[in-house]
């Protein structure tokens, strides 16, 4: 009888403990806003044409971008007119994925919102 009385008892406090441990979660309601990452246009930019004008080690991981089908070409000989330069500008506005997969590394150039 007393095992029995054990048990229940025991049984009810553990059954009580769950119904209060269900009730105390937090949910997090459903937001609306959005919430991803953005890219600082200008440095990007900045940072292709230093690559493209002058190559070192701080600038290598541009690489991926310039060797991008889509990437405009500077033939050989030519200069980095403003022509070429808009030429880029578009081509970066054209391909945010791109530059934020490349560089999700480098926080002053990939914020997230």
């Amino acid at each position: 009888m007393k095992r029995s009385i054990f048990f229940t008892s025991l049984f009810l406090i553990a059954l009580q403990f769950s119904f209060f441990a269900q009730t105390n979660k937090k949910a997090t309601p459903p937001s609306d806003a959005s919430s991803g990452y953005t890219y600082d246009f200008d440095k990007t930019n900045e940072l292709i044409i230093e690559r493209l004008s002058n190559p070192n080690k701080s600038n290598e991981d541009v690489m991926v971008l310039i060797q991008e089908k889509s990437f405009p070409k500077l033939k050989q000989g030519d200069k980095i007119d403003a022509d070429f330069k808009k030429k880029v500008a578009e081509w970066v506005e054209k391909n945010p994925n791109l530059i934020i997969s490349n560089f999700k590394n480098r926080k002053e150039i990939v914020h997230a919102y």
